[in-house]
């Protein structure tokens, strides 16, 4: 009874906080212009499917320079498992394509129309499509990175433990992801006990750590919902290939009142303790008073300076 009010009381704060007369007049003129976006871009071939669930993808790419193949970014983006859409980014996409990479941006199921199992499945899915399709777009398959923004940076790392530890996922059994080159994750919520915007969303005496993570895991329907849980319960030094990643790279900025710097720091420490030497971690805090989603916005926006964030962090 307490679980089902609860979840009643996030809904509804959520849907108050995204449907006032201000947010709506706001995004509708956002919805405009990323379609108008969208619309424009000539370098693109748009609504690939790329799993059972006809769920699709777009890959932005130069039609005439695919006989030397570029380096690869798959981004996933964020919007707290309840909203964002591959049309919403497609600033990213252009971005990636005009500097040189091949820009992979999927779509995933959103609550409520789907749980986190069903998100795992798409995540996983559409990295696995990309290794096996991109050449044809003039991808090195050999040089993929992974990006992700808040949810989009959860699921990545929730998608890449469970596969790497055969767990299963949608009643089959993922396995290992092929390698990938690094993985760039912002602003990511990886304990959910950490993630504030639910936290907030509660009554005060109901709003603690171990309620927060209960009320998610019944909200999507799964047990398996916090990446650092996983690895937690890992062993020491269990690891000898760094859950064949190349490169962490982590980014958290000083303005970020959703999600606090602990998430990243406490994953980032686990991931020391189950691979030791074999892993490398590069944590990037940016001091300025950026938000949560400054960087998202900012690319959405043409924001020079938070293009040239994003683009920084895919060559360290």
């Amino acid at each position: 009874m307490k679980s089902t009010i609860f979840i009643k009381v996030l809904l509804l704060s959520l849907l108050v906080s995204f449907c006032s007369a201000g947010n709506i007049i706001d995004e509708l003129k956002e919805r405009k212009r990323d379609i108008e976006n969208y619309l424009k871009v000539k370098d693109i071939k748009r609504e690939i499917k790329f799993n059972s669930k006809k769920r699709t993808l777009d890959v932005y790419y130069k039609k005439d320079e695919i006989q030397d193949l570029k380096p690869v970014v798959i981004f996933f983006y964020g919007g707290t498992w309840y909203r964002g859409d591959r049309i919403k980014f497609t600033k990213f996409g252009s971005l990636l394509e005009e500097n040189d990479y091949i820009g992979v941006i999927p779509n995933y199921i959103l609550f409520p129309f789907g749980d986190m199992e069903d998100m795992v499945n798409d995540i996983y899915t559409s990295i696995k499509w990309t290794y096996e399709n991109i050449e044809k777009y003039g991808g090195d398959p050999h040089r993929i990175t992974v990006a992700g923004h808040s949810a989009g940076a959860h699921l990545i790392s929730l998608s890449l433990l469970k596969a790497y530890n055969y767990m299963e996922n949608d009643d089959k059994t993922l396995q290992p992801l092929p390698e990938i080159e690094k993985l760039v994750l912002l602003h990511g919520p990886f304990d959910f006990d950490d993630y504030s915007l639910i936290k907030n969303s509660l009554p005060e005496e109901d709003a603690d750590d171990t309620f927060v993570e209960q009320l998610v895991k019944v909200l999507l329907r799964t047990k398996d919902v916090s990446p650092y849980d996983i690895i937690k319960s890992m062993d020491d030094n269990s690891v000898d290939d760094s859950f064949n990643v190349k490169k962490f790279i982590f980014y958290y900025t000083g303005g970020d009142n959703d999600v606090p710097e602990r998430s990243a720091k406490k994953f980032m420490k686990q991931l020391n303790r189950v691979c030791g030497k074999n892993v490398e971690i590069q944590y990037v805090f940016n001091e300025k008073d950026y938000a949560h989603n400054a960087i998202t916005v900012g690319i959405r926006s043409g924001d020079e300076e938070q293009a040239n964030i994003f683009l920084s962090l895919l060559k360290l």
